[in-house]
């Protein structure tokens, strides 16, 4: 038995996302971080293409 049900795992990965893209326009806002800013966004957009990429768990 797993100590992460499929569905608590897929809320992680969203919550994770929505965070990166916080992150990503509020560095943006302030000016930081240069051009490296964009691997926050590039982060979130590689849970996203995992959350595609995963089987569905079957219940």
């Amino acid at each position: 038995m797993s100590a992460v049900s499929p569905a608590l795992g897929h809320r992680i990965r969203w919550i994770a996302v929505w965070v990166l893209i916080f992150a990503w326009f509020a560095a943006l806002a302030v000016n930081v971080g240069g051009n490296a800013v964009h691997v926050l966004l590039l982060g979130a957009i590689a849970i996203l293409a995992y959350e595609l990429l995963i089987p569905e768990a079957t219940s």
